[in-house]
């Protein structure tokens, strides 16, 4: 009876211990932003000794530094789907709605462009360097498309995908000219617009 009023304690793997720090890294960034997380917070929802963490990670910079790797940028999964479109327009289109996609619900790469905009250090100016280096390929890929057409499409598409980004982080302060992109029809709005703006462009070239 004794034996089975002690608490047994369950050794954790060294992949289980890591997946819990993960997990609890991110329900922090999602609940306090990158910058707001602090090391406490992760090694208690982690449920681990802070030794455990400090064994592994010197400080929350290194952790940080690891974990942001695994979360893949909106462009890698959504490019493959795009290029299952017949046309250069069709895919351009599934890139942006991939976008919005992406970035409509609170994610941990939402918090990390976030990040990125508000502070510059080493990792905010890795990941960002990393994303532009992940968006070279698409970049030649239009460059190459409207070639002597006179249309500056990379430029176009640059203010495109910048503003939906600021739109989609300014989404919780409040509507945008009365746009509201928590919303269904607010999405539909800037997606039509972005097709009444970009439709002429690849029928011209």
């Amino acid at each position: 009876m004794a034996n089975n009023d002690k608490q047994v304690r369950v050794r954790r793997t060294k992949a289980a211990i890591i997946e819990s720090i993960n997990k609890a890294a991110e329900e922090s960034v999602l609940k306090h932003g990158f910058s707001g997380s602090l090391v406490s917070e992760i090694i208690k929802g982690a449920k681990i000794e802070p030794a455990v963490f400090y064994n592994r990670y010197q400080n929350l910079e290194e952790f940080f530094s690891e974990f942001v790797k695994k979360y893949d940028y909106w462009f890698s999964e959504v490019a493959k789907e795009a290029e299952k479109q017949e046309t250069s327009y069709g895919q351009f289109i599934t890139l942006i709605e991939g976008l919005q996609e992406c970035l409509k619900e609170k994610s941990v790469m939402e918090e990390l462009i976030r990040w990125e905009v508000a502070e510059k250090n080493d990792i905010t100016k890795r990941t960002a360097s990393i994303r532009e280096l992940f968006t070279l390929p698409l970049v030649d890929k239009y460059d190459k498309l409207f070639k002597d057409s006179g249309i500056d499409f990379v430029a176009i598409a640059t203010i495109i995908i910048s503003g939906l980004y600021y739109l989609y982080l300014h989404k919780d302060l409040s509507t945008f000219c009365n746009i509201d992109m928590n919303t269904e029809e607010g999405r539909h709005r800037i997606n039509e617009a972005i097709k009444f703006l970009s439709e002429p462009l690849f029928n011209k070239k």
